[in-house]
């Protein structure tokens, strides 16, 4: 599948320039996050470095995505901090948080794309937002990102007007449009084919190398992920919140005999992670006495 590099991308990304780096572009320091008197992340610590596709997973409510709104400062931790960029993220210091979002692009979960604007304009959006640029040239750039997804033929179509996985590939379009540094991935994967999902993988695996970015997904796709990740971090459930569980290569994690890491890529039923939700004895429940 091949991939065109726009001359924005071609100018400012050199993936041995950011390989080279040894400052990571996002690193977590013993950062606990909750919702109000939930916790749901604690006292988690890793790094991630330039250059890399980077997987998150874990089973569903262990505060994946929170991870990714932490990184983009939409909350903020309770405890630890947040680095991105070599910088500690700071909410309430507007101007560095508007420059670390502009280094980064976002492919939400479904896509999200404006239903009423056609492929190009959803493309098109971002670099009108943020740039100055020229309508020839945001036409050029725009043109240049549908062609790296395979949907430059679709420009002129409404999301309502193709399928949910060629939608997504134009959500992807979007999230490159600025040639961002950090692309931040929430389930790429979730309602997708077998083809559109092999699809979606490469071009996650393909773009991360043409714009030398840093690439972090949330998934729950094992197979995909093992295929294009450098690393992969799993996160367990606890009592306290989320636990990093495991870290390292696929081949390292394919390798485990940790428990929960067993139960998650085999998907075992019976496992750390229990099929009831804590709960008081099903007869105090109904009034029968602990002993029913």
């Amino acid at each position: 599948m091949p991939l065109v590099v726009s001359p924005a991308s071609a100018g400012s990304a050199d993936q041995s320039t950011a390989i080279g780096q040894t400052t990571p572009v996002v690193a977590f320091r013993r950062l606990s996050f909750g919702y109000g008197e939930r916790p749901v992340i604690d006292t988690v610590s890793f790094e991630i470095q330039p250059g890399q596709v980077v997987a998150l997973m874990g089973g569903s409510g262990v505060g994946k995505t929170t991870l990714l709104r932490l990184i983009s400062g939409l909350v903020g931790p309770q405890q630890g901090r947040v680095e991105v960029f070599g910088n500690p993220l700071d909410r309430h210091d507007q101007g560095r948080l508007y420059e670390a979002r502009r280094r980064m692009g976002l492919l939400f979960q479904f896509g999200a794309l404006f239903t009423d604007l056609t492929c190009f304009e959803n493309v098109a959006f971002p670099m009108r937002e943020h740039t100055n640029l020229s309508e020839s040239m945001v036409h050029d750039l725009v043109m240049l990102k549908l062609e790296c997804v395979g949907l430059r033929g679709a420009a002129a179509l409404k999301p309502s007007e193709i399928s949910g996985g060629m939608a997504r590939r134009v959500a992807l379009a979007r999230a490159i449009a600025l040639d961002p540094e950090l692309i931040l991935y929430d389930e790429p994967f979730a309602g997708l084919d077998p083809i559109s999902l092999g699809v979606t993988a490469n071009l996650i695996r393909q773009l991360n190398t043409v714009l030398g970015a840093t690439s972090i997904v949330v998934t729950h796709d094992v197979a995909e992920t093992f295929a294009i990740a450098d690393r992969i971090f799993v996160f367990a459930p606890s009592p306290t919140g989320a636990r990093l569980a495991a870290q390292g290569s696929p081949q390292e994690l394919r390798a485990s005999q940790d428990p929960f890491v067993r139960q998650f890529l085999d998907g075992r039923v019976d496992g750390p992670v229990r099929f009831h939700y804590p709960a008081d004895p099903i007869g105090q429940a109904l009034g029968l006495g602990d002993s029913a």
